[in-house]
């Protein structure tokens, strides 16, 4: 028996192997899970994951027995965990880098976007006034 790891690895399942009571459907998983996700978005999960902030994919573990596909109540709260720990990495590091370079002031943003929009509104009068030499 293969199972998947949260990071899409197949392993023998010897490490930790659960009791096969243990297993539940992706749609008792569904049931769990926090905000009451679709069956087929719990097997999204299992198997494309999800992206975290960083870019990296977390995937909820899971085994196939035939032609059915389980998980257990411990793997699911690992992937949540394992996607909470993922985007909160991602977050310090941004934070960390935030703090080295110097933070850019809001007024200078809202004079570029004010630029911005006068250099479109000049263009926009120019071709008008082309339209209207033209005769159009």
């Amino acid at each position: 028996m293969f199972q998947q790891d949260s990071i899409g690895k197949a392993t023998d399942g010897s490490d930790e192997a659960p009791a096969a009571e243990e297993h539940i459907t992706l749609s008792q998983a569904a049931k769990l899970a926090p905000g009451r996700p679709s069956p087929n978005c719990v097997w999204r999960w299992c198997r494309e994951g999800v992206k975290a902030a960083s870019g990296q994919r977390v995937r909820l573990k899971h085994v196939r027995f035939g032609s059915r596909i389980y998980t257990t109540r411990q793997w699911l709260s690992a992937f949540g965990l394992a996607l909470a720990e993922a985007d909160a990495a991602h977050f310090e590091r941004g934070e960390q880098a935030a703090e080295v370079t110097a933070p850019t002031p809001r007024c200078r943003s809202r004079r570029l976007r004010e630029t911005a929009r006068d250099d479109a509104r000049r263009r926009h009068d120019q071709a008008e006034r082309e339209l209207e030499e033209a005769g159009l």
